[in-house]
């Protein structure tokens, strides 16, 4: 099929034209640029930290940032957490690096052992009554919140598209987590308090368009997946929510859309939280000690 913007060849269908290579970059820009303007999720002078872990999607994002910062008046830096994954978390390190050096991005690397004594492998064998994408999130989480305070951010960009958001929602619904359901959005967060604002600007993006985007910017990852995903409900769920699309096309779309409404008046709802500091590390919590430096202490 020919692009319906010119003559050219396309090499990609949005559900209303043909794009070629040229049409599609075009447009997905567009569509983030759009999606930051809307939601306010930046502005002029903004000091930047973006979750890069190496695969298509954070790299995407952060070729993006780095490409527009200067049009947004933004500084840019890549946090990469290492969680110590073997035959995953290294492989997608050392493309990064490659990757950085060829577009000269800022990197700033944080690892789990650096911080929690060991890596997540460690912590898998010896805690077996928690899964491990319940200590890996609390500790990237954390993390997250370290590179903050460290690098004096005031943003944090995550690399979050449409299809992964559908499935959080559709998580948080099945488990009837409202205080997750609520944390949802392209700008994060019902606790304001110790916490910086963290924002996904490919929110509306398709997981396949990032996946194109990155091929064609010359920026495509080697295939790594993260072993601990498998028979996690969120594996079940993008799985099924593929097949649904495949037979529905724009289910995702229809369904985000939908669903916005719902997570807005959750975030407008939702309790104040009183926060303490963390008695340990001073890390903001509900808790005396917050969920890292407990997981910390157990397996110590």
């Amino acid at each position: 099929m020919k692009c319906s913007m010119c003559e050219r060849k396309a090499i990609y269908f949005n559900g209303k034209a043909y794009l070629c290579k040229e049409h599609f970059i075009e447009y997905f820009e567009s569509k983030v640029l759009d999606t930051i303007k809307k939601y306010e999720l930046i502005k002029e002078g903004d000091r930047i930290g973006v979750g890069v872990s190496g695969g298509k999607d954070s790299t995407s994002l952060l070729y993006f940032l780095n490409k527009y910062k200067d049009y947004l008046g933004i500084e840019v830096i890549g946090i990469h957490i290492d969680e110590g994954i073997e035959g995953y978390r290294n492989i997608l390190t050392e493309f990064l690096l490659d990757l950085a050096k060829k577009f000269d991005w800022k990197i700033k690397i944080y690892r789990f052992k650096d911080y929690f004594d060991y890596n997540l492998d460690d912590y898998v064998k010896r805690i077996k009554k928690l899964k491990p994408c319940t200590i890996c999130g609390v500790f990237r989480r954390w993390l997250m919140w370290k590179a903050s305070m460290d690098l004096e951010l005031n943003k944090f960009a995550t690399a979050h598209n449409l299809n992964d958001e559908v499935q959080t929602i559709l998580m948080n619904m099945i488990e009837n987590n409202r205080k997750d359901f609520a944390k949802e959005g392209p700008k994060v967060g019902i606790i304001e308090e110790g916490f910086i604002t963290r924002i996904k600007p490919f929110y509306f993006i398709k997981e396949k368009e990032t996946l194109i985007y990155s091929i064609i910017n010359g920026i495509n990852p080697p295939w790594a997946e993260c072993k601990y995903i498998f028979g996690e409900i969120r594996d079940d769920l993008r799985r099924w929510l593929y097949k649904i699309e495949s037979e529905y096309p724009g289910f995702h779309e229809n369904f985000i859309k939908e669903s916005l409404d719902i997570v807005f008046k959750a975030k407008k709802d939702f309790p104040k939280v009183k926060i303490n500091k963390c008695k340990l590390c001073g890390y903001p919590t509900s808790r005396e000690i917050c969920r890292a430096c407990e997981i910390k202490n157990y397996l110590n």
